[in-house]
């Protein structure tokens, strides 16, 4: 009978193990489900440095088109185009080429009496890596007055010789305005390395 006991007990037992072991076509269980699995979280890039152009950073613009008191009037905007590389610890931050704006503030023409024509006009922003930065700059220009020229008009044409002009105010092509920065422009380090 111990003999008939023990043979029991062992097939008892094989049959206990064929049940903590599934075979490997079985679905998982709820006991299988709550082990602990080590996912790998995707990667985060690091955020790219940044440039800071500072506050008050000269930048040398050249007039492209001449802008005069002619022919212009306030509110017009004129371009101009960066004269120098632009550029934060090494690294060039607005290039040579780049594109900026100006606006004639007031334009006054020329009148008779000799009287020369003025113009007053302030930079606004250039543009570089796809953003405006804002400049501070102004230019006044005068053109020369006609005072001796209605003098000798005046000798000789009489009173018509009042109407005599002076010359208009012009910023001409080529003409170098410096603009400095209103603020702090930060710039992302890749592109503008590019």
């Amino acid at each position: 009978m111990s003999l008939n006991f023990a043979l029991a007990a062992a097939l008892a037992a094989a049959g206990l193990e064929r049940q903590a072991a599934p075979p490997a076509d079985a679905p998982a269980t709820a006991a299988s489900a709550a082990e602990p699995t080590t996912e790998v979280a995707p990667a985060v890039p690091a955020p790219a440095p940044k440039l800071v152009l500072p506050k008050g950073t000269m930048v040398r613009l050249m007039v492209t088109k001449e802008v005069n008191s002619r022919d212009n009037h306030p509110g017009d905007r004129f371009a101009l185009r960066v004269d120098e590389d632009v550029k934060v610890g090494g690294t060039t931050v607005i290039p040579v080429g780049a594109k900026a704006w100006g606006e004639l503030v007031t334009a006054q023409g020329t009148s008779g009496v000799g009287k020369s024509g003025k113009i007053n006009a302030r930079l606004l922003y250039v543009e570089a890596n796809g953003q405006r930065i804002e400049l501070d700059g102004e230019r006044q220009s005068s053109g020369r007055s006609g005072a001796g020229a209605v003098a000798a008009s005046v000798i000789a044409f009489g009173p018509f010789g009042l109407f005599a002009k002076g010359n208009n105010a012009a910023l001409k092509a080529g003409e170098i305005l410096n603009g400095y920065t209103l603020a702090d422009a930060p710039f992302d380090l890749a592109a503008a390395a590019k």
